[in-house]
């Protein structure tokens, strides 16, 4: 059953407005309005060789389950329209408690159809939705949607510092022109299903709103 979310006027509009005609991959389909990626098939469970996250001391922020596992059969769409037919990247707020510098970001990121990647963005805040980008990374052969649990992960290279009580935010987004074909889903959190502050970019630019928490971590020191 898809959640119940509290969208911003353009998701809203995107929602009630939007008509996609697309080959879907088997098992995957779009909810009404295309807001999320759901997969109708049986989750395949793999390991996670490739990514071990570090001390829980060093966690800033985290919505990842026990394990790292995420909810692998729903997610907020993210494509852009040469794959479904409209724009939607997301991105979700963070404010740390203390004075800190990241140095890793991992995000539950399954692809769907197109070019195999998502980027990966830590932004400052501008006005409640993200402003300039601190640190990006494209992260390239993500595992496929309806598998459980692997995560693409944006280390860092020199860190980047943030302050006590400050919002910052962590976005997958398809800003490169090989992925004007992409379709990917952030899959939601198993561990955190409540709503945090969001925003949601459609074509015209970040739009605020509140949405239930995609699978992601910040790790720092």
């Amino acid at each position: 059953m898809l959640k119940a979310v509290l969208l911003s006027t353009a998701a809203l509009a995107l929602a009630a407005t939007t008509t996609v005609a697309f080959a879907a991959p088997a098992d995957v389909a779009l909810s009404k309005g295309g807001a999320m990626t759901v997969f109708q098939g049986k989750p395949v469970l793999k390991g996670l060789e490739k990514f071990t996250p570090p001390p829980k001391k060093s966690v800033i922020f985290s919505t990842l389950g026990s394990g790292n596992n995420y909810d692998s059969g729903e997610g907020w769409t993210v494509a852009n329209p040469g794959a479904v037919g409209f724009q939607q990247w997301v991105a979700f707020a963070i404010t740390p408690t203390s004075n800190v510098t990241a140095t890793e970001i991992a995000v539950a990121a399954g692809y769907v159809e197109g070019a195999n990647s998502v980027t990966v963005e830590l932004l400052s805040d501008n006005g409640g939705v993200p402003g300039s980008v601190l640190e990006k990374k494209t992260v390239k052969n993500l595992q496929t949607f309806g598998d459980c649990c692997a995560v693409a992960v944006d280390k860092l290279k020199s860190g980047v510092a943030l302050t006590a009580g400050t919002t910052y935010w962590v976005a997958e987004m398809l800003p490169n022109k090989k992925q004007a074909d992409t379709w990917d889903a952030w899959n939601l959190s198993s561990s955190n299903t409540n709503s945090g502050q969001a925003a949601t970019n459609t074509g015209s630019g970040w739009g605020a709103t509140e949405l239930e928490y995609g699978a992601f971590a910040v790790y720092g020191n």
